[in-house]
């Protein structure tokens, strides 16, 4: 019977910035989603992102930090 490893991540939703975004693009994207909360877009994008790489959230904190798990092959 062999035992599942998981990998752990934790990810910082407080800005663009730390969602990968540069300035400019964080610009557009506020323009794109102007009649949206343009944050909250970002951060759905970003999560959507990770679960397709295959990582499942366990857990969220008051300081914008989202926990997450993924199987080891």
């Amino acid at each position: 019977m062999s035992e599942i490893k998981w990998e752990y991540k934790i990810v910082n939703h407080h800005n663009s910035t730390s969602m990968g975004y540069s300035n400019p693009e964080t610009e557009e994207f506020k323009e794109k989603y102007k009649d949206k909360d343009w944050k909250l877009e970002m951060r759905n994008i970003a999560m959507n992102q990770l679960g397709q790489e295959g990582w499942e959230m366990t857990g969220i904190n008051g300081n914008n930090e989202i926990y997450l798990k993924r199987r080891l092959a």
